[in-house]
């Protein structure tokens, strides 16, 4: 059953919204009028405790009325057909979902859906960490950490902006001081070719921690997790916590800065993904931007660029529902 996009007499018609990551997926029915999105009947399923996409689709409809179609961002590459989650093992197809449950289904990158849903995310939600001078319909960049990092870069297209998906989360590391080349050597050690979501992700920060308690004599600590490390940088009562998230805002703000230069992307940079908005404090401490402008004879050019942090909880439906 193949997708089609609905146009403007149809879009009030419910559509099945998914946000699939590596470790939560949610679901809600979204309806927009052509002026404004709603979405009802939202559940969320830990995607350790089911089996498949399939499971959860299966008892979302038990809760809900009938959907007319659906698009459901995936937290890995796919062709809008097939899909495999990066840092899950799932397989995931479209037409199997289309067959399984009677609606055409279409499948999207989880940061194209946010490329999407950037238009539909309230002031209340943007969190400013660089004012920039933007310029109206140049490029823009969104880039998240949470499981893994997500990358989308937009461009104009006349009538809105337009992502064009990839897998920017797996550009190499480029260290910029002798901290960062003692990272990436340990960081080697572990995994040979060492990408950017290798740091800039949860599992990323504990494998950061690992490294500054080694560069500080100490062992490693097994039972480690992100939330406790960012926790206790942000009441700073571990240095060693201090020192890994110095390193994550500033490799975030790096690489940042390197996907704005790519993408020309003078109209903005959003930084999205489940981590960040729960440690506004420390891209508030200024190691975001002073990585960011860390670029030579380029270092003004990014500091026009805005930055702003994106906490809509919603983004990844809201651009599931827009996609078109």
């Amino acid at each position: 059953m193949p997708w089609q996009h609905k146009t403007m007499n149809d879009q009030n018609q419910a559509v099945l919204c998914g946000d699939i990551g590596g470790t939560n997926t949610r679901l809600a029915l979204a309806q927009h009028d052509g002026s404004m999105l709603a979405f009802s009947a939202r559940r969320q399923y830990a995607n350790a405790s089911v089996a498949s996409l399939a499971e959860c689709i299966s008892d979302f409809l038990n809760h809900c009325s009938r959907p007319t179609r659906a698009c459901l961002a995936i937290a890995g590459p796919t062709d809008g057909r097939v899909a495999a989650l990066t840092n899950l093992p799932w397989q995931i197809d479209a037409d199997a979902i289309s067959r399984d449950f009677g609606f055409p289904t279409r499948l999207i990158n989880d940061f194209e859906a946010v490329g999407w849903g950037l238009d539909a995310v309230g002031p209340q939600h943007l969190h400013t960490l660089q004012s920039g001078e933007p310029i109206s319909h140049a490029p823009r960049v969104a880039l998240g950490p949470g499981t893994g990092l997500g990358v989308a870069l937009s461009v104009w297209s006349g009538d809105g902006y337009r992502p064009m998906p990839g897998e920017g989360g797996h550009i190499g590391l480029a260290p910029t001081d002798a901290d960062q080349a003692d990272l990436l050597q340990f960081l080697q050690n572990r995994f040979g070719r060492v990408s950017v979501e290798r740091i800039l992700s949860g599992p990323g920060i504990v494998d950061l921690y690992a490294y500054c308690r080694a560069a500080s004599g100490l062992p490693e600590v097994p039972e480690a997790d992100a939330a406790g490390i960012t926790q206790a940088a942000l009441v700073n009562i571990d240095a060693d916590a201090v020192h890994t998230m110095k390193l994550f805002c500033r490799i975030l703000g790096q690489t940042a800065g390197d996907l704005a230069l790519v993408a020309g992307a003078r109209a903005g940079i959003y930084i999205a993904g489940g981590i960040p908005p729960r440690i506004l404090p420390l891209l508030d401490d200024g190691e975001l931007i002073v990585g960011l402008r860390d670029k030579g004879r380029f270092s003004e050019w990014v500091s026009a660029v805005p930055v702003q942090v994106v906490t809509d909880p919603d983004l990844g439906l809201k651009g599931a529902a827009l996609a078109r």
